[in-house]
């Protein structure tokens, strides 16, 4: 089978046509040949005596041909490498396994950093950057921006990481790199925003504010740590999760679930989007760590079940039955249900507190994290390669694994908040959960991180 660098006399050059510096294919020993950056519907089949194109895999990679390249591949290390570290320190912690080395914070507050701001933002970025322009219809940001971004985040990331050793001042140092970085790209992406037609704006307010939410928390995070500073790093994870992440993967499964549901089932009826309600949830859920902040807890129950409420509205109004023979699409409804789940959770352990009952302590935090976030993630990594990629738009076996495991993970991870259940295992619950979701997502990890970096065609999804 041919590879995709033919030898130079079979490639033509397209000066001629304003090109100056791209080739395209010509011919391979007489038989028409597919460039990598052509889309695999217009390959022919073997079936047909024609010739067929190799298969993507053997095709080279440029990291920055698309934001969500390098932003993906980022983000699949990270979630690997923040849960490794995780399991690590609960193995040590409760298992009694080895021990702990003394880290220069709190491993807590360490862990809900590397996941709220060093896993997530890289899955986040790279797909508002790809998918911003074409809501908006207009020009993307440019190559420059989002690469001098990219660069910026993963090198305060491991300087993060480095700052283990060498102590807070440089995981200070590295949280503020990553917040000039993501500046960066935000900034950008704002501009994007500021191009667009007033009628294309609607519905996407919410993700300025979002991000902007997300570099103010990085700022935050490393003004706690700071010594002597009398700021908590507990608010800077409340901004980041509340004021960013949940409010963020809403509203982009507010715009795109009933967009993919109608894509896919014929004859579904998309109820029409108010682009008010995004704003709506952004700040509920701010106000939910504004009360908890402040202790509030009677409000709290309250305003958290009508998220839950709200969540599962929605979730009710886009569901049809005929999902359920769409892997794809399934993907994204099981984890959007964790919303209203996590919300209830949270509604519960507050009235619980409010009657002088034991709290889920962090359960509900990780049913969010886990359940909601981590498990929206997959599916929604998963449609972008394979779209973006050329590759047909259906589920494999992979990502099912990937996302049963993170249910599986979650629901350790609230059990071992519960003491009745937690008790009736040798080890905390928690020790388990972390496993369980490497074991999940390292195959589907594995297997798309090189469909990111052997492809370089660039399909709408």
């Amino acid at each position: 089978m041919p590879s995709c660098t033919p030898p130079p006399s079979a490639w033509v050059s397209r000066r001629s046509v304003g090109h100056a510096h791209s080739v395209r294919p010509r011919a391979w020993h007489g038989r028409p040949m597919a460039s990598c950056s052509a889309p695999i519907s217009s390959w022919r089949s073997s079936s047909t005596g024609a010739y067929r194109a190799p298969p993507p895999v053997s095709c080279p990679m440029r990291l920055f041909d698309a934001p969500h390249i390098a932003y993906f591949l980022g983000g699949l290390a990270q979630v690997l490498l923040a849960l490794i570290l995780w399991a690590l320190w609960l193995l040590g912690a409760f298992a009694g396994a080895y021990a702990l080395p003394a880290l220069p914070i709190s491993p807590v507050a360490l862990h809900g950093f590397l996941m709220i701001y060093g896993v997530f933002p890289f899955f986040v970025f790279g797909f508002l950057a790809t998918t911003f322009p074409r809501w908006m219809q207009t020009t993307p940001p440019t190559r420059r921006a989002y690469r001098n971004a990219f660069a910026l985040r993963a090198a305060g990331l491991i300087l993060v990481y480095a700052g283990l050793i060498l102590g807070d001042r440089a995981v200070v140092l590295g949280a503020l790199i990553m917040a000039v970085g993501d500046a960066r790209l935000v900034a950008a992406l704002i501009g994007v925003y500021r191009r667009a037609r007033e009628t294309a704006r609607r519905g996407v307010l919410l993700f300025t504010w979002t991000l902007a939410a997300e570099v103010a928390g990085l700022l935050l995070y490393a003004a706690a740590l700071w010594r002597g500073s009398p700021v908590s790093p507990l608010i800077a994870i409340r901004v980041g999760l509340f004021g960013f992440l949940i409010p963020t993967l809403f509203g982009v499964s507010y715009r795109m679930i009933p967009f993919f549901t109608a894509s896919v089932l014929t004859g579904y009826r998309r109820p029409l989007p108010n682009p008010k309600v995004p704003m709506v949830f952004l700040a509920a859920t701010a106000s939910h760590a504004l009360l908890a902040s402040l202790g509030w807890r009677a409000v709290l129950a309250v305003l958290d079940l009508a998220i839950a409420a709200a969540a599962w509205y929605q979730l009710v109004l886009w569901f049809r039955w005929d999902v359920l023979r769409h892997g794809l699409l399934l993907l994204l409804y099981v984890g959007y249900a964790w919303l209203g789940m996590g919300f209830a959770l949270y509604a519960a352990s507050d009235a619980g507190l409010v009657m002088g009952h034991q709290a889920l302590g962090r359960g509900p935090l990780h049913a969010l994290g886990i359940g909601f976030a981590l498990s929206l993630i997959v599916a929604m990594a998963t449609r972008v390669t394979r779209g973006h990629s050329g590759r047909p738009l259906a589920s494999d076996t992979l990502s099912w694994v990937a996302l049963l495991g993170i249910e599986v993970a979650a629901v350790l991870r609230i059990a071992a908040d519960i003491p009745a259940l937690d008790r009736l295992a040798p080890y905390d619950l928690s020790v388990f959960a972390a496993p369980v979701a490497i074991a999940a997502l390292l195959p589907w990890a594995t297997r798309y991180a090189v469909m990111l970096a052997t492809t370089r065609r660039e399909m709408p999804s």
